[in-house]
């Protein structure tokens, strides 16, 4: 048999017009990357508003029905560009410490795998889903100092300082985050977590930027919904005051029933009534298991109290746990797949 030489098809290719065909080709190819972005019916980028259509205002917060009644629900889609997602919004100085509280769908834990763990960490001693969850971040400061255009791009609060030398410095001007990690700088709470930060003293009829930056969006259905609590005085005052406690643990319970499911608008949706029928079934009670502070003795405030009672009723009913694709909402399990855990100590 006579060996081919490729050199030969290609140049024979060539006379017969090839450079056409191949530049055709290699036009029909051309793409603007949209087919890497999440399609869903949610805005990646947009400005809130309070009820009435203008800026938002501080609410009294004394109670707990004060809470619920104050508490702005909506979502925020995937971004769809390379850049940031996010909303923001407005607000005016009030001459005292305004409170801002952000709260994502819906909570997430590190599981704990040691063979011996600790008393308080055997209350994560079970997996979570991780595909329910997704992340805020909150920035906030005087608007003057915004970057980004409102309903349109993200920005943040760095502004350029040229010193001495010539040199440009990044500088932030932002109120928010005011929360310190253990080397000083600035945190958020992560995953599913809160994000809170007290504006400490604003100014009478200054206007204020509020950012909600999206850090990421649950997996099961690409739509974060979130709870924002906008309210006069210090959020440590309203921990305790309110919620009766200042430990991290509870933080989770200052807005429950953020948890949205997706087949509805995205809101926005004012005080915790309006979403009633849009709240996931069982979710309040995960979070509120969740908000039980670790104790040594009581096994009651374990995670894995609501994920055995989350087992059984699948049990019972005959249902399959769905995580990852939500086929039937009473198929949807908030705890994540025990089978699938690490053996401790193990290879895995």
């Amino acid at each position: 048999m006579m060996a081919v030489n490729p050199l030969s098809l290609s140049l024979r290719f060539l006379a017969l017009g090839g450079v056409t065909a191949s530049w055709v080709a290699l036009t029909a190819c051309n793409s603007n990357g949209d087919r890497f972005f999440p399609e869903v019916d949610v805005p990646d980028v947009y400005v809130l508003t309070a009820e009435d259509g203008g800026d938002v205002v501080p609410a009294d917060i004394l109670t707990a029905d004060d809470i619920s009644a104050n508490t702005i629900f909506a979502e925020v889609g995937p971004a769809r560009t390379t850049g940031y997602g996010g909303v923001t919004f407005e607000m005016v100085g009030t001459g005292a410490p305004v409170c801002l509280w952000v709260d994502p769908e819906i909570v997430f834990w590190n599981e704990v795998i040691s063979a011996r763990p600790s008393e308080s960490d055997r209350k994560y001693a079970y997996p979570d889903n991780i595909y329910d969850d997704g992340d805020i971040d909150l920035f906030a400061g005087l608007s003057v100092y915004y970057t980004g255009s409102p309903g349109e791009t993200i920005g943040d609060f760095v502004v350029q300082y040229e010193d001495s030398l010539g040199n440009q410095v990044p500088v932030s001007l932002a109120a928010c985050p005011n929360r310190t990690g253990p080397i000083g700088d600035p945190v958020s709470g992560g995953r599913g977590a809160p994000d809170w930060c007290t504006l400490p003293s604003t100014d009478i009829g200054v206007s204020y930027t509020v950012l909600l930056r999206t850090w990421s969006t649950p997996l099961d259905d690409d739509r974060l919904s979130f709870g924002l609590l906008v309210a006069n005085g210090r959020c440590e005052d309203l921990k305790s005051d309110v919620l009766g406690s200042t430990a991290l643990q509870v933080e989770e319970c200052l807005i429950t029933g953020e948890s949205l499911s997706p087949d509805g608008p995205p809101g926005p949706f004012y005080g915790a009534g309006s979403v009633r029928d849009r709240v996931w079934d069982h979710s309040v009670d995960f979070e509120e298991q969740y908000c039980l502070e670790p104790s040594t003795e009581d096994r009651t405030v374990r995670m894995s109290v609501f994920c055995d009672r989350e087992a059984e009723r699948m049990l019972d009913e005959g249902r399959t746990c769905e995580r990852e694709v939500i086929t039937d909402p009473a198929n949807r399990c908030f705890c994540g797949d025990p089978t699938r855990s690490p053996t401790p100590g193990g290879a895995n």
